[in-house]
């Protein structure tokens, strides 16, 4: 009897032991954590040999002196990660903080080595794919790095503009970003291009252009590129990519003027809105159509109605044309109105434009009107290449400012005079 007692004694011992243990250890941590007495060290020390089967305390006292950053807190930071995977082989997370202590010590080949353990226990999780791609890319391993952020692209589709980034920050080359990195899809390739024309990275831009022509370019593609390289200053590369976009989708110029340098003068097609083609503004009560019912030429024109209660400035349409520097030009065109007010009516105009400033313009037209030829002409400066033509209205400062009324554009035509 008095045995079965001291049996029951010990084992109740021994369970209230290994109930008290946990919260020891626990209690101990939270110093370390807190900042508070005794040193970091010590209590995360006190709860390692308390609790010497859990792998956290190990792994915390290798994050403690891991941030030293001192060569020998490194080798107690290496031990101590080691020694909590020993008692958790398959944590990722301190495979991950093993390689980085292994890369800040100078052990390369045992950072990768850890590295590869972390990503293999734990493919799917994405702040670790993060994690372990930067440390690649840091210790120059392009080419894991790519497989380990194109695995994380997958994952987290809305973060590829950020890899990208990454990547080019590290100087990593385009065409090897769009070979082994950007998903083989056209969306993602569409995506990876974007980023490039919204960063100005026009050289790069050149060839993942050709890249994406497999997956189907469409109207948008065609149309936001032209206007990169429009905006670029690459006229010509422009031009090319205009022809292509004319031949796929079979648009062809207004017959009546074959020989003017604007496109769709007399707005017989529809409007890209970008590229070559004419380009609408957009202001508050005024509404810009083509008009099939009142033109002057063809099947359409070009309407534009203001609604009397607003007083814009405003580009009605404009367009940018491939001009030869210090040529004569001519632009023709024709206006219709009804009843428009306000002395700021509607006027044709021709700037410079990426090229030394200049404006040339015409008479405002306003009241009543029947087609009424507009004529403007320019020489262009030395340096311009491009100018834009468009048709505005300005805004009026004075106290009956608010334009109503209706305006109608039709065939307009920029041609080079013989004489220069």
């Amino acid at each position: 009897m008095l045995f079965l007692r001291v049996v029951l004694s010990v084992i109740a011992m021994l369970s209230a032991l290994s109930l008290i243990r946990p919260v020891l250890s626990e209690y101990y941590a939270k110093h370390y954590a807190s900042g508070g007495s005794p040193s970091a060290e010590d209590a995360l020390l006190r709860a390692y040999r308390i609790t010497p089967e859990d792998a956290r305390y190990p792994y915390l006292l290798g994050l403690f002196y891991h941030q030293s950053q001192n060569p020998k807190d490194m080798e107690k930071a290496i031990n101590a990660y080691r020694l909590s995977l020993q008692r958790n082989p398959t944590d990722s997370q301190t495979w991950l903080a093993l390689a980085k202590a292994y890369r800040d010590y100078g052990a390369t080949e045992n950072a990768a080595f850890a590295l590869r353990k972390s990503v293999a226990l734990d493919k799917n999780d994405p702040d670790l794919l993060w994690e372990a791609g930067v440390f690649s890319l840091r210790e120059e391993k392009v080419s894991y790095a790519a497989q380990l952020f194109r695995r994380y692209i997958y994952i987290v589709p809305e973060e590829q503009e950020n890899v990208y980034s990454l990547f080019h920050s590290m100087k990593v080359d385009s065409e090897y970003i769009v070979d082994n990195l950007v998903p083989r899809d056209g969306i993602s390739v569409r995506r990876y291009l974007n980023f490039l024309v919204a960063n100005k990275l026009l050289h790069e831009s050149a060839a993942v252009w050709e890249r994406m022509k497999p997956y189907g370019l469409d109207r948008k593609d065609y149309i936001g590129y032209c206007n990169f390289l429009i905006e670029e200053g690459e006229i010509r590369d422009a031009l090319e990519i205009w022809s292509e976009f004319v031949k796929k989708f079979k648009l062809s110029t207004v017959e009546e003027q074959p020989d003017s340098l604007i496109w769709n003068g007399d707005f017989e097609l529809p409007i890209e809105n970008g590229g070559f083609d004419w380009r609408l503004g957009q202001a508050d009560g005024v509404s810009i159509f083509r008009d099939h019912d009142i033109k002057k030429t063809g099947e359409a024109s070009l309407s534009t109605h203001f609604d009397g209660k607003h007083n814009p400035d405003l580009s009605i349409i404009y367009q940018i044309v491939p001009v030869e520097p210090g040529k004569n030009y001519k632009l023709t065109g024709f206006i219709k109105t009804e009843k428009i007010t306000t002395t700021n009516g509607i006027f044709f105009e021709v700037t410079g434009h990426r090229c030394e400033p200049f404006v040339k313009r015409s008479e405002p037209v306003t009241g009543t009107n029947l087609w009424r030829r507009m004529e403007i002409e320019f020489i262009t400066p030395k340096d311009c290449k491009t100018v834009v033509v468009g048709v505005r209205r300005e805004k009026s400062v004075k106290f009956d400012n608010k334009i109503a009324g209706d305006a109608w554009i039709d065939s307009l035509s920029l041609d080079r005079l013989k004489n220069n």
